[in-house]
């Protein structure tokens, strides 16, 4: 035997007896694998053949993306169909969307069937990566098969923490499939499903100290933030976990072996999540549940810490395995998020009733290790008994969680919903006018149609503050019907809305999001009225988001609220008044605005687009600085005395662009060691 066979034969006989694979292991490991995929397949199958709508979730929001974002996964491009524009790489978690459009394009389907079937790969891929990862750090494919299908096939949240009051049946609810199929948690359950790779690489790196699976750690963790915000926050609470229960002695090297393992992820994903991106997240949270820190933060933060120290403490007296005790504080940590929230009413992280998910992954994963040496103890034909018992429990589970899929995957016509309605009469009647869409209808529109929007976007990561406060005074501006279109309109007329739509208290729009849907009635000239939905015409003449303004006109100050609009309604009468030159607006492409005009000597161009960094722009040539208002939207100086030609072009700015080039550096360098790794094994 060669030497290179000699020293691997000798390292196969002196490995640690978890690390050594055994077919009928192998075997019984591929067996529960293939079961398990089948179980959840066979739940979701409608997924994988056809896309059934729910407009009461932001599904359409995923679809737009996958539709219309193109190549600005890769790089920089400016997305103006939503909240007046911001950066593609603001807009949402790339993951899903990019895979479902790549998925379209391949079978050759619309964006939503490719959005479907990335939603039924999801709900699959959960529990498979679940019980892989317990299995490999266990070596007990029985208990790790246990703990995915309790995950697979139970609610265990709705028996601590309930959406509605509390029910022993709804332990047995199919909560996963609603929330993948229904609702808009897609995204959160695809970082879900990535999450137990992370804990399986990152252990592994701890533990062997070996590059490949630093390599491995740091692409699932960067692909982990990348399929959605809650990936980042869930692998930081995994990390900590494994430092605290892994190689006790060697604490300071393991956490310094993380952070780089951390940062080198955040280097390969810092596209869509730069420091710019990062602030507008939070600041939108700031504004949203459990957005703000407050004595009751500190409080709840004291509690998750005090019963943190107090499982570490007394964890090592139960048990000396490192996977349980992992196992038993990844379960707290999860848990106590929404358990503190729903019962003290207090919470440390944005909206932290959504992290009742990784709460049942935990949960399963505990229950099903947990109960391992008590099941060992029972007599064979006790163990036989109960085993029986739960393959009965499940079959019948299996049954009622596909007769509820087969309801709510049913055939369903989208071109009868007022969503589609609504946005296919705004595609073809008003081209190239911004329209205020609300609720339900302006998550969808873009999945229809190329439609500019005042709103569209999440709040959760909406870039500009301003443009948020002002949709929610165009909500509801105003205690009286006038009070509210007098606000409402200023909001319209200065973020570039020619039109709004209204959904009434009987419209199939779900959210129904206006105090005062007849405000604008008699006030604006109606269009299009149907189901209780109706299209105002807000500003007729122009659909120009570009316009000649005296520099005393702009707002200069961040209205301190929703009905602040002393300054909005100053610059509007500056929009609208007849003696101001008119200035041609137009996009080219995607990156680049033309405008021309004529401007005197102190006049200013106001542009009715979200403000950002890498926007610039040349007036007759000459560059010239983009300027923020007190809007957020872009204004310049032209410097002309006649006629004016403005070319502004987008080009993501200085952070972004480094970002990219620091991404693409990570990339290279990973596929390269990977490349010399695998080619080093080879000749060896």
């Amino acid at each position: 035997m060669d030497p290179a066979g000699v020293k691997v034969a000798l390292k196969a006989r002196t490995a640690p007896a978890e690390d050594r694979m055994r077919l009928p292991e192998a075997t019984r490991a591929a067996g529960y694998a293939v079961l398990l995929v089948w179980l959840n397949a066979y739940v979701c199958r409608e997924m994988f053949a056809r896309y059934t709508p729910h407009m009461n979730s932001m599904q359409g929001f995923w679809i737009a993306m996958a539709r219309l974002a193109g190549g600005g996964w890769w790089h920089s491009t400016w997305w103006r169909y939503w909240d007046c524009g911001s950066p593609v790489e603001f807009i949402y978690a790339p993951l899903v969307p990019a895979v479902s459009a790549w998925t379209a394009a391949v079978r050759g389907t619309p964006p939503d069937a490719g959005f479907a079937m990335v939603a039924g790969i999801v709900y699959c891929l959960g529990p498979l990566t679940l019980f892989g990862m317990a299995w490999l750090l266990t070596r007990a494919p029985g208990h790790a098969f246990a703990a995915a299908a309790l995950y697979s096939l139970t609610a265990p949240s709705q028996a601590i923490v309930p959406d509605i009051p509390f029910a022993f049946q709804h332990f047995w609810d199919a909560r996963r499939l609603y929330l993948s199929a229904v609702w808009d948690e897609t995204p959160h359950m695809a970082a879900l499903a990535l999450l137990p790779l992370v804990i399986l690489f990152l252990s592994l790196s701890i533990r062997k100290r070996r590059t490949v699976y630093y390599a491995a750690t740091v692409l699932a963790i960067a692909a982990c933030s990348l399929a959605s915000d809650f990936g980042a926050i869930v692998t930081a609470m995994a990390s900590v976990c494994l430092l605290f229960v892994l190689r006790r002695r060697d604490f300071v090297r393991n956490l310094m072996l993380t952070a780089g393992i951390g940062l080198f992820s955040y280097i390969v994903c810092s596209p869509f999540l730069s420091p710019a991106n990062i602030r507008a997240i939070h600041e939108s949270s700031a504004g949203g549940e459990g957005g703000q820190w407050t004595m009751g933060s500190f409080t709840a933060l004291a509690i998750v810490a005090t019963g943190w120290a107090i499982l570490w403490h007394f964890l090592p007296r139960w048990t000396a395995d490192w996977r349980l005790q992992f196992f038993a504080l990844f379960a707290w940590l999860t848990g106590s998020v929404p358990l503190i929230f729903t019962y003290l009413n207090r919470q440390f992280l944005p909206q932290p009733g959504r992290y009742k998910v990784e709460m049942e992954l935990s949960l399963a994963l505990l229950v099903a290790f947990a109960a391992r040496p008590l099941f060992a103890r029972f007599p064979r034909p006790l163990r036989v008994c109960l085993l029986l018992l739960l393959v009965a429990l499940a079959g019948e589970q299996i049954v009622s969680t596909r007769r509820f899929a087969k309801a709510v995957l049913a055939p369903a016509d989208i071109t009868q919903t007022i969503e589609y309605r609504t946005s296919i009469w705004a595609r073809d009647h008003l081209p190239g006018v911004r329209i205020m869409l609300p609720g339900s209808i302006g998550q969808w529109a873009d999945a229809f149609a190329d439609i500019e929007q005042l709103g569209g976007g999440s709040w959760s990561t909406a870039y500009n503050p301003v443009q948020q406060r002002a949709k929610a005074g165009i909500y509801n501006g105003g205690d009286t019907d006038e009070a509210d279109a007098r606000v409402s309109l200023a909001w319209l007329k200065a973020f570039g809305a020619g039109a709004a739509a209204v959904s009434g208290p009987k419209s199939q729009e779900f959210w129904k999001v206006f105090a005062h849907p007849a405000k604008f009635d008699g006030r604006l000239p109606v269009l299009w009225r149907e189901d209780d939905v109706t299209i105002y015409r807000v500003a007729p003449g122009t659909e120009s988001l570009a316009h000649v303004v005296a520099e005393s006109a702009l707002v200069r100050h961040t209205p301190s609220s929703p009905r602040d609009t002393v300054e909005v309604e100053r610059y509007v009468a500056a929009l609208e008044d007849a003696s101001a030159p008119v200035a041609e607006f137009r996009w080219q492409g995607t990156n680049r605005i033309h405008i021309r005009t004529t401007a005197s000597t102190g006049q200013l161009v106001s542009i009715q687009v979200t403000h950002h960094p890498g926007w610039h722009a040349k007036a007759n040539g000459i560059a010239r600085q983009v300027k923020a208002d007190g809007l957020g939207l872009m204004w310049l100086e032209p410097g002309c005395n006649g006629p004016c030609d403005v070319q502004l072009n987008y080009d993501g700015g200085a952070e972004l662009r480094i970002c990219h080039l620091l991404s693409a550096v990570g990339l290279a360098a990973l596929a390269v060691f990977l490349c010399w790794r695998a080619v080093r094994e080879f000749r060896g």
